[in-house]
């Protein structure tokens, strides 16, 4: 039997268990942040595991196009790249997301730290607990971005930006954007018939709305990732049962689970995904739920199926 090449190291029921799970949300180098893995460690290990799909982010460029290259190297799991609208792309800049769905991207996040909820709650344009690359300059001050316009809906950009999403069949994440952005874009998602916009990390720092908060932008039909991160002892130490009632409130039918993970005192991804559909487990929820949660739903995002 070929040892696996993967540095972690799963007994035969976790493999098992592990068999054709898709992470949407994983961090990687290169990054101006320091992470633990590159692209090519994170896929190489992924496909070892027996993940069927990958998503990469990369907070302050796109990365469709090395992902592009990245696949030929790494071939049997499928591999996605995607942008977030960060300064670092023109913020909420419709040509940016024009070129990357030409590079091929899966996904898109509305503004992350650059938003103007994520400097409201954290005070600066970055995280307190990531330390930045070798070499890279100090993050200045940047104006917040927001989604809305003055009158509390969507912006034209951010229209067109969802608009050309629903085109290019592009899933679309909320990032770190406030409640009432959650909302409005919903609400433009439903009017224009877009069927793939994601909360993202729900029950995070930033994005911890409570269950009646979350009800409206369902009943409008948007998708709700839960990730490990949240949960992880060195950081928010959020509450996994309360995660586990919050999917199980929504419906496993309109959710995903996955890692958010790639930083160094955090759970390697591999090890993060296996614990996170152990605990799922063992909170009750069925193994066709679990399915859904890690196999099925991401699937059909990302038009795998």
């Amino acid at each position: 039997m070929t040892e696996p090449t993967s540095s972690i190291l799963l007994g035969a029921a976790d493999r098992a268990m592990m068999q054709g799970v898709i992470d949407m949300h994983l961090h990687t180098m290169p990054c101006l942040f320091d992470r633990p893995l590159d692209d090519f460690e994170a896929a190489e290990q992924a496909r070892d595991a027996g993940y069927r799909a990958l998503v990469l982010k990369s907070i302050y460029v796109p990365n469709a196009d090395r992902v592009e290259l990245l696949q030929k190297r790494v071939p049997g799991t499928k591999l996605f790249g995607s942008i977030v609208l960060n300064h670092g792309v023109g913020g909420l800049n419709p040509k940016a997301v024009r070129c990357v769905i030409g590079f091929g991207a899966k996904v898109l996040w509305l503004p992350t730290v650059h938003a103007a909820h994520h400097l409201a709650h954290f005070g600066m344009p970055t995280y307190p607990w990531l330390a930045q690359r070798t070499g890279t300059l100090p993050q200045g001050s940047v104006p917040g971005r927001s989604v809305l316009n003055a009158n509390g809906e969507v912006n034209a950009a951010t229209a067109e930006i969802l608009a050309l999403c629903k085109a290019a069949d592009l899933v679309v994440g909320t990032g770190h954007i406030a409640l009432p952005e959650v909302h409005a874009v919903a609400r433009e998602a439903k009017r224009i018939g877009y069927e793939k916009l994601e909360q993202t990390h729900v029950g995070w720092h930033a994005t911890d709305w409570p269950l009646d908060d979350l009800k409206a932008p369902a009943d409008l039909g948007m998708w709700f990732e839960f990730c490990i991160n949240p949960c992880m002892p060195n950081r928010q130490q959020q509450w996994p049962k309360k995660l586990s009632d919050t999917i199980r409130a929504l419906g496993h039918a309109r959710c995903t689970v996955a890692t958010d993970l790639g930083q160094h005192d955090n759970a390697h991804p591999i090890e993060g995904f296996r614990m996170w559909l152990r605990i799922l487990k063992t909170l009750g929820h069925s193994e066709a739920e679990i399915d859904l949660l890690a196999r099925k739903n991401p699937a059909r995002l990302l038009s795998l199926n």
